[in-house]
């Protein structure tokens, strides 16, 4: 009697502590800090970027904005390029391309060139998170998976610290054109990092579905796997608490630095841009994701990080530089709570057949989040101050809160049904 051997991919789903879970970890780490280290690194260079190019704040602001609407509407269109080669292929081949297109945005003569160069970058990487986290869900074991997502966030959060610091700092001793090139070389030194990590065995797997990823049937195959997901109520609850949390948190960072450098509390740019370092905050909890969610349940993690994003507003209102530290501090680790488990939420529920189009359902809400919450939050600040943001942030946290209930909620029905059916069956 013959036992059937099991398929390639159970083959290469790894425990935590595993050989491979750790290659595959630390590559989808390299992945998400060489993500964050690009899409935000004009944003501490706007004032040089301005200068340089003779262009108003809000001009040079959407060199920022144009990278993140490109992530925003890259996700799910390109979700199905390069599966045919494998998910750690596709991460890699766009993660050495948004690095290319990096060094090109250094050379950019115009504003609106640059800005083109940027929307370009965006597109590139929006393939490298969802490529990320739908390798996680198809390479790690299911146990794993929160917490491999939470190292794969902690990434996120280092490199969007970098991407915020490094580039004042660089900017102190040469031209924005050299620290927008030596952001390029970090994030390609990040993709030899990706190539060295990949794991030996199984490496060559493609990802499900990829049989063949060329025309209108790479289209249809993408939308009824959109359908496939978003007909789980809990992937879709995760996507509107992933882009309701981003809208509030990234609100609230848009406009801190016009609030601390402004009149009310008067810091230079220096100290103002210190305030990022809060991002730390965030490494750790979305590090300790998945244990947190194993303690106290993953619906208490989500109302938990929905209210202390909203309390962290009113608790910056005072005008003190520290009320201000602790209010973004708060948030920011629950925030990265938050969106750790919603995306692995999505990871966990979504079909196998559908994960790399379910993560970026995912991340292109997430990044819609970012674009409204960012536009939103700095047209309120410009006619009412910190208070319209907070009113603003509270609404994103509210919103969250009702879309983890709702989702609890469906999804104890589906279960209820399918365990009716079962038992009549």
């Amino acid at each position: 009697m013959s036992t059937a051997s099991p398929s390639a991919s159970e083959e290469a789903r790894y425990p935590h502590g595993s050989a491979g879970y750790r290659r595959v970890v630390g590559a989808v780490f390299l992945a998400g800090f060489a993500v964050f280290l690009v899409m935000y690194d004009t944003q501490g260079l706007l004032p040089q970027i301005g200068s340089g190019l003779d262009a108003g704040e809000a001009a040079t602001g959407w060199t920022v904005a144009a990278t993140t609407l490109g992530m925003a509407l890259g996700m799910v269109p390109l979700s199905t390029v390069g599966l045919r080669r494998g998910l750690f292929h596709r991460m890699l081949v766009f993660l050495v391309l948004s690095g290319v297109i990096g060094l090109a945005c250094a050379l950019m003569p115009t504003l609106v060139a640059l800005i083109g160069a940027r929307f370009l970058q965006g597109l590139a990487i929006s393939l490298v998170p969802a490529s990320a986290l739908a390798l996680i869900g198809e390479r790690i074991a299911p146990e794993a998976i929160t917490s491999a997502t939470g190292v794969y966030l902690a990434g996120n959060t280092v490199g969007g610290l970098c991407s915020r610091l490094l580039p004042g700092v660089l900017a102190e001793f040469a031209s924005w054109r050299w620290a927008m090139g030596v952001m390029a070389l970090l994030c390609l030194a990040c993709g030899l990092g990706v190539a060295l990590l990949r794991p030996r065995q199984g490496s060559a797997i493609p990802a499900a579905g990829a049989a063949s990823s060329d025309g209108s049937g790479a289209m249809l195959r993408t939308l009824r796997a959109a359908r496939a997901s978003l007909e789980i109520p809990g992937v879709l609850a995760a996507c509107v608490i992933g882009a309701a949390l981003m809208a509030a948190f990234n609100s609230a960072y848009t406009v801190v630095g016009f609030r601390l450098q402004g009149p009310e509390l008067g810091l230079g740019p220096a100290a103002a841009n210190a305030v990022f370092l809060l991002y730390l905050l965030g490494t750790v909890t979305s590090a300790r994701a998945g244990r947190i969610v194993g303690r106290i349940g993953l619906l208490p993690a989500l109302l938990l990080s929905a209210a202390v994003v909203a309390a962290g507003y009113w608790i910056a209102l005072p005008s003190h530089v520290v009320w201000v530290v602790l209010g973004l501090g708060v948030m920011t680790g629950l925030f990265f709570l938050g969106h750790s488990s919603a995306s692995a939420t999505v990871a966990r529920l979504a079909p196998s057949s559908a994960r790399s189009t379910a993560s970026a359902i995912y991340l292109s809400a997430y990044y819609v989040g970012a674009t409204v919450g960012s536009a939103l939050g700095a047209t309120g600040y410009e006619h009412r101050g910190w208070v319209a943001t907070a009113l603003l942030g509270t609404l994103y946290a509210a919103i969250a809160a009702i879309a983890a209930l709702l989702g609890s909620r469906a999804m104890r029905r589906r279960r209820e049904v399918g365990a009716a059916r079962g038992v009549r069956d």
